[in-house]
């Protein structure tokens, strides 16, 4: 089974970083109602980083036809371990606080590994097969935009934003000696 860690697209960008604004937003947002879905599926999880609202229902689902279990190894929220049977196919909780980020796992099958950001506001998203994101629109002001990469760590910039500009911000990590090309 091939590491999901570091995924590099075909356009040398990264997969599966999570940007977010960290500071500068100073409105309440309401939780949404829909749920984020993580599934367990072919014995991982999807998708692999995702953020979610504090408030907002997370839908765990066992497509699979083998037990699993959700191990979020959370800090600042309560930590949950269920064990999902093939018959249990749907769990759903909920995380109250901001965290970045939590990591979730499945004792049953180590390889298996997901990572949650829970925000208060819904700006936020996970780069894909381009590695591009989009936040917003966002309102007028100063911002810090943050990049987080389960192996590569966290990377930031300061932004200012003026009325309907849309402003690209790029990331860069750093790739130390063990890992790979």
């Amino acid at each position: 089974m091939a590491s999901e860690e570091i995924v590099v697209n075909d356009n040398e960008t990264l997969r599966n970083v999570f940007v977010y604004i960290a500071d500068g937003v100073a409105h309440k947002y309401p939780s949404p109602a829909e749920p984020v879905v993580l599934n367990q599926e072919g014995c991982r999880y999807t998708p692999r980083v995702f953020g979610i609202q504090t408030g907002q229902p997370l839908q765990i689902l066992n497509s699979d036809n083998t037990m699993h279990n959700v191990h979020a190894a959370s800090q600042q929220n309560p930590p949950f371990n269920l064990g999902m049977t093939r018959h249990t196919k749907q769990l759903t909780r909920t995380f109250s606080r901001r965290e970045i980020m939590i990591p979730l796992r499945c004792n049953v099958h180590p390889w298996m590994a997901a990572y949650a950001g829970v925000l208060e506001h819904p700006f936020y998203a996970v780069t894909g097969e381009n590695g591009s994101y989009r936040l917003g629109p966002l309102p007028p002001g100063e911002y810090v935009v943050t990049a987080w990469h389960e192996k590569l760590g966290r990377s930031e910039q300061r932004v200012t934003l003026g009325d309907s500009v849309k402003q690209t911000v790029d990331f860069a990590f750093k790739q130390n000696d063990s890992l790979p090309e």
